[in-house]
């Protein structure tokens, strides 16, 4: 799953709000049934999918989620696919799963910190490799800045899997799209890395 995120050609800038603004990632928002659409895209997603998908929940926001030295999440409640449903107001999702697929050694700050609507923390979550956490998507949860020197290196950095698992009523569920990814590549940005792919050089 590590390399599967450090070597996805959709990964880039953040697609999400301002609060994720120094993060890296892309986004997938989906139906159960735009699983298996999903999974043949990343099919190194499904031992993670097989620990977290539970009966009820039918709609669902993936975010690979990259975050280098120096940077952090402000404190927000999840509630991704608000943007394909307004102005229908969904509901927080039932429950949020992040697994750490990269954990620098030697890491000082890039905590999980979660507090309820009037600020109590309710806990806090060091970060270690293969660790898979869940919580109730109703709180509220930051990432305390990742100490050192700002530098843009995959290797180093602090990448997890996070997904929102909502239970959508039909009003709201026809406006979630059965399978829809998005990145902030651009074309080009595709055709240089198709040609790295192929060890086809720029003269190309």
């Amino acid at each position: 799953m590590r390399r599967a995120v450090i070597e996805s050609p959709y990964l880039a800038g953040t697609t999400l709000n301002m609060r994720f603004a120094s993060t890296w990632g892309f986004s997938v928002a989906f139906r159960r049934e735009g699983l298996g659409k999903l999974l043949k895209t990343f099919p190194e997603y499904l031992p993670y999918f097989e620990l977290v998908m539970e009966r009820g929940y039918n709609a669902f926001f993936l975010n690979p989620l990259v975050i280098f030295r120096g940077g952090s999440v402000d404190a927000h409640v999840d509630c991704s696919l608000r943007s394909y449903t307004l102005p229908l107001e969904p509901p927080c999702p039932g429950k949020v799963s992040v697994f750490y697929a990269q954990v620098p050694e030697g890491l000082e700050g890039g905590e999980l910190l979660l507090s309820d609507a009037c600020g109590k923390e309710m806990g806090r979550v060091k970060p270690l490799p293969n660790m898979l956490v869940q919580f109730d998507g109703e709180l509220m949860h930051r990432v305390t800045p990742f100490q050192g020197a700002s530098e843009a290196i995959l290797e180093r950095s602090r990448i997890s899997l996070v997904c929102e698992h909502y239970r959508l009523d039909p009003a709201l569920l026809i406006r979630v799209p059965e399978f829809h990814l998005e990145t902030s590549r651009g074309f080009d940005q595709f055709f240089d890395k198709a040609l790295e792919t192929e060890g086809i050089g720029n003269e190309a």
